[in-house]
């Protein structure tokens, strides 16, 4: 079984005209969406990356601060716990 697309007598035949897709217009001037694209966007890319940059730091900063602040928290505990435990060794001596 051949299939339709195979078959070179059953293809659509293709138009010989040839239709250009764009055409200068020397007289048609650009749209207000174009000129603010060409003038306005290109200008946001460096702003952008300062900006993910900015962003970026300040969240390590952030975590950096965070995890810091947690360490400290966590040696305090970690004191009154083995305190805890000297004094309980105490009392088992004694008894």
């Amino acid at each position: 079984m051949r299939w339709w697309w195979s078959n070179p007598t059953m293809r659509p035949v293709a138009s010989r005209q040839t239709v250009p897709r764009f055409t200068f217009r020397p007289y048609a001037s650009k749209s207000p969406m174009a000129s603010w694209y060409s003038s306005i966007l290109p200008a946001m890319f460096p702003i952008a990356l300062l900006a993910s940059a900015v962003y970026t730091g300040l969240l390590l900063a952030q975590h950096t601060l965070s995890h810091e602040k947690a360490m400290q928290e966590e040696t305090v505990r970690l004191k009154a716990l083995e305190a805890e435990v000297d004094a309980l060794a105490k009392n088992a001596r004694k008894n």
